[in-house]
């Protein structure tokens, strides 16, 4: 039984039973983000946040550090709330593990620690929805270049981390959604960890981004759902933000900033990567 018991701490698997066990100190995630990455994101982001017009549900926003103002812009526009629980979606990059993924553990960034909102975690384990793995959300930038930017902007937040397959179907989303209703309150935001047009000339992720932008304002999922790597990196994240913000009524959505790593580094011809930020809110 001993060696059980060390196997499953060393590959970083728990049963959902031993739910008492994970309210004692747990592990910590590594920090993705330097404390001078961190530095220089805060220093060149805006002065004062865009004005969010209305209570956000959810949103979208990147996870490349090129983009790492745009991130800094997000939560510091998303601090004016001071919600206690984000919900972080984004891609599994490598598809290792099980479709869709979360983990108790907390997360080690510079400048302290962000928790993990275990019962939400323990909910989704125990609705068979996810499986815990540690190790593959230790890996994923998705999850990992955000939290920092959590616990600048909003040190007491905890966050429940969610990669999902490039497999995973909007029937999987929906069903996603519907178990974590119950936690989907006006103290909890859903934030989609998403990049958007990969591997084109800044020209052409614009015009890949044009395309996108009409698919997502129409609410296609079925065109989303069919678009790749040069358009986007999870249509499966973008759908559950936009899905919960049709749930509250929302029909449209807030873009706070579009551009890509071309523009931002000045140089046309190189592969780039493109971001939106958006914001669902509820008037």
């Amino acid at each position: 039984m001993g060696w059980l018991v060390l196997l499953l701490l060393l590959t970083g698997c728990q049963q959902v039973g031993d739910y008492d066990s994970i309210n004692s100190p747990s592990p910590a995630h590594p920090s993705f983000v330097t404390r001078q990455e961190l530095a220089d994101a805060l220093g060149s982001a805006k002065p004062e946040p865009v004005e969010i017009r209305g209570h956000q549900v959810s949103g979208v926003v990147p996870h490349h550090l090129v983009a790492g103002h745009l991130i800094a812009d997000y939560f510091a526009g998303l601090s004016r709330q001071s919600p206690e629980v984000i919900i972080i979606v984004g891609p599994n990059h490598e598809n290792r593990g099980g479709k869709i993924i979360t983990g108790f553990y907390n997360w080690q960034i510079p400048g302290g620690t962000v928790k993990t909102e275990k019962e939400v975690v323990a909910s989704l384990l125990e609705l068979n929805l996810a499986v815990q793995d540690e190790a593959v959300l230790a890996g994923e930038h998705s999850i990992g270049t955000l939290v920092p930017f959590v616990r600048h902007y909003l040190p007491e937040a905890k966050i429940v981390p969610i990669i999902l397959h490039h497999g995973v179907t909007l029937d999987e989303v929906d069903k996603l959604l519907n178990g974590m209703e119950p936690y989907l309150n006006d103290k909890t935001v859903l934030a989609a960890s998403v990049d958007f047009s990969h591997y084109l000339t800044s020209r052409e992720a614009e015009n890949k981004d044009t395309q996108t932008l009409i698919y997502m304002r129409n609410f296609d999922y079925a065109a989303l759902f069919r678009l790749g790597d040069d358009h986007l990196d999870s249509p499966a994240s973008l759908a559950l933000a936009f899905r919960h913000a049709q749930k509250q009524g929302i029909k449209e959505f807030q873009v706070l900033e579009h551009t890509n790593s071309g523009v931002i580094m000045n140089n046309q011809l190189m592969e780039t990567t493109s971001y939106f930020t958006l914001v669902f809110a509820r008037g």
